[in-house]
């Protein structure tokens, strides 16, 4: 396949040029440059980002460990593909883990990290979907963090970004209205009132709720395109 523009080079950025390209990849593939299932070349994605092969392929191990990509040969890879049941199963273990350490963490929430939340809250409705979606996924870690083990951070850090594939599928496939930005504002708002109020059952109840709503409409549209996709098959 043809790369996207939207995969961008990062060979003038100083980092390790590993975690550079993983970043890239990442971001490549949640915002729909780099389609699911779709194949695509080494040697084109390294021109693309303008790097090595040799980044591009440890890149390429640590997203296969994410669930983002399949490694084919050793000169190609693919885009993970999206099914219901793969969605499920990250939602599953993410009901499990995330509201019962978000509620653990309701205690140890100090005026510092309520504030963050609250900046995060804020970041999370801007304008630019890079800065929004980072603050979404750091105010979800946020919730955790007081009380999670640098192993819990690790298991649903990989959770989180499996996830967002789906979020992005649901919730950015057109330019998001004002009215839109404002509803998922007061989903999150919700969920930061139970950290100021000390309501620890009432955060792994209200989380538990909103990781199950998200589920739902992604289930839902899921199984719409696939719909579209069989209707397309048959015309």
């Amino acid at each position: 396949m043809t790369l996207e523009p939207a995969v961008r080079s990062i060979a003038q950025q100083n980092s390790s040029a590993v975690d550079l390209v993983t970043a890239e990849i990442r971001r490549s593939i949640l915002i729909g440059a780099l389609p699911a299932g779709e194949q695509f070349s080494i040697r084109d994605l390294a021109r693309q980002l303008g790097v090595s092969h040799i980044p591009i392929r440890e890149a390429l191990r640590r997203l296969e460990t994410q669930g983002l990509v399949v490694l084919k040969q050793a000169r190609s890879a693919a885009v993970a593909s999206l099914s219901t049941k793969d969605m499920e199963s990250i939602y599953s273990l993410r009901l499990r883990i995330e509201p019962q350490i978000a509620g653990e963490s309701v205690p140890h929430q100090s005026e510092t990290r309520v504030a963050r939340l609250r900046e995060l809250l804020e970041l999370s409705r801007a304008a630019d979907p890079e800065t929004a979606w980072q603050a979404h996924h750091d105010f979800h870690a946020a919730l955790v963090e007081p009380t999670a083990s640098e192993w819990d951070l690790r298991i649903l850090g990989t959770l989180w970004v499996a996830a967002d594939r789906y979020s992005h599928l649901v919730f950015d496939p057109t330019v998001i209205t004002d009215e839109e930005r404002l509803i998922r504002y007061d989903r999150h708002d919700r969920l930061l009132s139970r950290v100021v109020d000390g309501d620890s059952e009432g955060l792994k109840k209200e989380l538990h709720a909103h990781l199950t709503r998200n589920e739902v409409e992604i289930r839902d549209h899921i199984a719409y395109l696939e719909r579209a996709k069989a209707q397309r098959s048959v015309s």
